[in-house]
C-alpha cells in the first residue's frame, strides 16, 4: 500500500512521540502515579501547533498507537494507557485548537504568549483528569499527583516545542544572515554551555566544592543559554535548553549534580527542581528570543519602509529635507546624487545649499527658511537651482514651519520638487499627449 504524505508525516510523528516517551520513561525509572518527566507532551502542542487541524485526524492515531505500543513494551496495563492517552491527546488537541482560534502568529512574543497558554492549560486540565482518576481507582491523594504531573507537562512542553516550532521553519541561511562573527560567538557559547553544565551536573567534576557551591554554579549555563539566543535567535537559543535539560536530567536522574545533593535532607524530589530549573531556562530563552524577532522585524519593517519613501521620490522627482534652524544642519532624503549631481555631504548645511541656488532667488530662500513664521497659508516657492553643474534647474519648494512655545522656530520641513519643462513633459507622454 502506498504511503500518503499525511501518513508519513504522522508516522514520524508517532515515532518521535515513542521516542520522547521512551526517554522520559528511563529518565523517570520506577513511579506510582506519574512521572517527574514527560516530554512527549512537547511533541503533541508542536504537532497540533504545526498541522493543519483538517490534518489531526491522522497524527492523533499516530499518537496513540506510538502510547499503546510504549505501554504494550513495559507491560503496562493497557486500558490505564489508553485512557492516559486520551487524557494528554485530547486535552493537547482542544487547547491547542482554542488557542489556533485566536490567529496568533507563531513569531515574537505572539507565539510565547501563545505556548505558554497551551502549555499552562494543557498541564493543568490533563493533571487534574489524571490526579482525578489515580484518586478514584486507586486512592492515591491528588494534590501531590496533580502537582507533578503538570509540572513535568509544562517542563516538557517549554523544552520541546520551541524547538521543533523553530526548526520546522528552518530554511538555508542567505546572503545578509546571520554574522560571521555572531555565529563564532554563538558557537563558543554553545561550547562553553556543554562544558559547563557537563562539570555541573556530573556530579565529579566539582567534588572538591561544597553543595552549596555547586549549586550556586548552576546560573552559569543560564548565562550562557542567554547569550546563544542573543547570537542565534529562537532556534539556537532552543537546542541551547535542549542541550542543558540533556545534562540536568540525565545526571540528576542518576543521583548526580546540584540538585541531586539535596535529595536526602531537603527534598526527596531532584528531578521536579530540576524540572523547574529548566523551566526557568526555557522561559528565559523564549522572553530573549521573542523581544530579538519583535526588535529585528520592527528594524526591516523600518527598512522596508525607507526603501519604498526612497523610491517614490526617486519616480516623482522629489526630494525631502529637514532643517535645525539652530544648527542650520539639513538632513536630505531621495536621490539627491541623481537628481542634481551633488552627494549629501556636500549639501548638508544651509550655507551650501543657498550657495547652489540663483542668486535673484538666494535671499527670498533663506527668508523663508529662517525669518518667515507665519505658516498659515503658506504658499509653494519657486525659484532657480544652479544644478547639475553648468545648468539651471527650476524647482519648487514646498516647506512648513514648527514653532517651539515661544512663537521661535523649531524645525523648518518640506520638499523640493523638480519643475520638468513643457517639452520634455510632453516628450516623455508621447503621442498619447497629443
Amino acid at each position: 500500500m502506498k504511503l500518503t504524505n499525511q501518513s508519513v508525516v504522522a508516522l514520524l510523528w508517532g515515532l518521535l512521540y515513542l521516542i520522547m516517551g521512551y526517554t522520559s520513561h528511563q529518565l523517570n525509572g520506577p513511579i506510582a502515579a506519574t512521572g517527574y518527566i514527560w516530554l512527549p507532551a512537547g511533541v503533541t502542542v508542536a504537532a497540533f501547533m504545526l498541522t493543519g487541524t483538517a490534518r489531526w485526524l491522522p497524527v492523533i492515531i499516530g499518537f496513540v498507537l506510538a502510547q499503546l505500543f510504549l505501554g504494550w513494551t513495559e507491560n503496562r496495563d493497557l486500558l490505564r494507557v489508553a485512557l492516559f492517552s486520551l487524557d494528554e491527546i485530547g486535552v493537547a488537541a482542544i487547547v491547542v485548537a482554542l488557542v489556533r482560534m485566536t490567529q496568533l502568529p507563531m513569531e515574537g512574543l505572539y507565539f510565547v504568549r501563545g505556548l505558554l497558554i497551551a502549555g499552562v492549560a494543557c498541564s493543568t486540565v490533563s493533571a487534574a483528569i489524571g490526579a482525578a482518576w489515580f484518586l478514584i481507582v486507586k486512592d492515591v491523594p491528588f494534590w501531590p499527583t496533580a502537582r507533578v504531573w503538570a509540572a513535568s507537562d509544562l517542563v516538557g512542553i517549554l523544552i520541546v516545542t520551541p524547538v521543533l516550532a523553530g526548526w520546522s521553519r528552518f530554511h538555508a541561511m542567505r546572503s545578509g544572515g546571520m554574522d560571521r562573527s555572531d555565529f563564532l560567538l554563538g558557537l563558543a557559547a554553545f561550547i562553553a554551555l556543554g562544558i559547563t553544565a557537563y562539570m555541573i551536573f556530573d556530579g565529579h567534576s566539582l567534588s572538591n566544592f561544597s553543595a552549596g557551591v555547586n549549586f550556586a554554579l548552576t546560573y552559569v549555563p543560564l548565562f550562557f543559554v542567554a547569550v546563544v539566543t542573543l547570537l542565534w535567535g529562537g532556534r539556537g537559543g532552543s537546542l541551547a535548553v535542549a542541550a542543558l535539560a540533556f545534562f540536568a536530567l540525565l545526571n540528576t536522574a542518576q543521583g548526580e549534580g546540584p540538585f541531586a545533593a539535596f535529595a536526602d535532607t531537603y527534598s526527596k524530589h531532584s528531578l521536579l527542581e530540576a524540572q523547574l530549573y529548566l523551566a526557568v531556562a526555557a522561559l528565559l530563552s523564549l522572553l530573549i528570543s521573542a523581544l530579538k524577532t519583535t526588535r529585528e522585524q520592527l528594524h526591516e519593517d523600518a527598512a522596508q519602509w525607507k526603501s519604498d519613501v526612497e523610491l517614490a521620490l526617486t519616480v516623482s522627482r522629489q526630494l525631502v529635507y529637514s532643517i535645525d534652524p539652530y544648527s542650520k544642519k539639513l538632513c536630505w532624503n531621495g536621490d539627491l546624487q541623481g537628481l542634481l549631481g551633488v552627494p549629501v555631504t556636500a549639501f548638508s548645511e544651509l550655507d551650501q545649499v543657498l550657495a547652489h541656488v540663483h542668486p535673484d532667488d538666494r535671499a527670498q530662500l533663506r527668508s523663508r527658511w529662517l525669518d518667515d513664521i507665519d505658516d498659515d497659508a503658506r504658499p509653494d516657492l519657486c525659484f532657480r537651482l544652479l544644478l547639475p553643474a553648468g545648468q539651471v534647474t527650476a524647482m519648487t519648494d514646498m516647506s512648513a514651519v514648527l514653532l517651539d512655545a515661544d512663537e521661535s522656530v523649531a524645525m523648518v520641513a518640506g520638499a523640493w520638487r523638480l519643475d520638468i519643462p513643457e517639452k520634455e513633459r510632453q516628450r516623455d507622454a508621447g503621442p498619447a499627449a497629443l
